[in-house]
């Protein structure tokens, strides 16, 4: 603050105009809603230095291998699915705890191999714990239960499992983002109704969780994107975000009324609508512009309510 009030005063003294702070978020804005991916193909993508990854096929894992029929594939690679990442810090053995990270997308999109390394190698190295990011089947072509059993079985597996080969996890930790978020809560509910012998989820730490999939959180009205920049969401700018949420959710789970749907009050993947208690530790980081932003506070405030140890914090001008 001190520099930047002596270079104010000396440009000042040199009859120049200081140049005006760069408002970051309002950049980001700008390069959202005017690009023809929401900002995607300008993403940072470096990876985080010092960080080893080493992608496990499913006959490494024995996760499901599966494959995206063609009205839904980007390329060949969607036609041989099931990867997990191993992305390993320096230092970390099979001693140091574990994560599992659960990758976001709305279960229609993304694996942890494509915009996901820099953020998970990016947590490795902060944390100093390897991660475990897992390819769980996605929708339309796999609906609900596919994502959930894949996340127990990913979880079965890591805990005995680490990067260095077979050996029981010290501690395990869920992380994940969006979809992934509300993967990672409904995960932790599982586990609790239906513990795996010998392994405990340790915390949990998500951001932006979608965890009602009703979509009736007061947010997704208050933080409709009206062109009014960062107090509003500038992902959903559809006329309704309700409706543009409920087609991604619908593929998942049915549509009302057709055979095999599942409401979503009674879905795992909606975990706001589950028994809330005993779960671990867990901290939630949600913008105070995101359109989800009630997933995130509603599934905090009846957390607490039912006693489970659940932290929020609300970052202001984000999504």
């Amino acid at each position: 603050a001190m520099l930047a009030g002596f270079l104010t005063d000396l440009l000042a003294a040199m009859g120049r105009t200081p140049p005006e702070p760069v408002d970051n978020v309002a950049r980001t804005i700008a390069k959202i809603v005017n690009s023809e991916d929401d900002g995607e193909s300008q993403m940072d993508q470096q990876l985080a230095p010092g960080v080893r990854i080493l992608k496990l096929s499913p006959a490494v894992t024995g996760f499901p291998a599966w494959s995206r029929n063609e009205d839904y594939a980007d390329g060949d690679e969607d036609l041989d699915r099931g990867h997990a990442d191993w992305l390993v810090p320096e230092g970390a053995t099979n001693q140091t705890p574990r994560i599992l990270y659960c990758h976001g997308g709305g279960y229609e999109q993304y694996s942890p191999q494509d915009v996901y390394r820099p953020t998970t190698t990016r947590l490795a190295k902060a944390t100093g714990m390897p991660i475990l990011a897992f390819d769980y089947r996605l929708a339309p072509e796999y609906r609900y239960p596919a994502q959930l059993e894949d996340a127990v079985q990913a979880f079965e597996w890591i805990a005995q499992n680490g990067p260095d080969g077979p050996g029981a996890a010290s501690a395990i930790f869920l992380a994940g983002d969006s979809a992934g978020g509300g993967l990672a809560l409904a995960l932790a509910v599982e586990l609790r109704d239906h513990p795996v012998e010998g392994a405990a989820v340790a915390g949990i730490s998500v951001v932006s969780p979608e965890t009602d999939l009703t979509c009736s959180g007061e947010s997704y009205t208050s933080r409709r994107w009206d062109g009014d920049g960062p107090a509003r969401d500038p992902m959903f700018r559809e006329e309704d975000p309700v409706e543009e949420s409920l087609e991604a959710i619908h593929n998942l789970i049915g549509e009302p009324g057709t055979e095999g749907a599942i409401e979503p009050t009674a879905c795992r993947l909606s975990p706001l609508h589950s028994e809330l208690h005993g779960l671990p530790t867990t901290q939630i980081h949600v913008g105070d512009a995101e359109v989800m932003l009630s997933d995130s506070t509603n599934f905090t405030e009846k957390a607490r309510r039912a006693g489970s140890p659940v932290e929020c914090t609300v970052w202001p001008r984000m999504w």
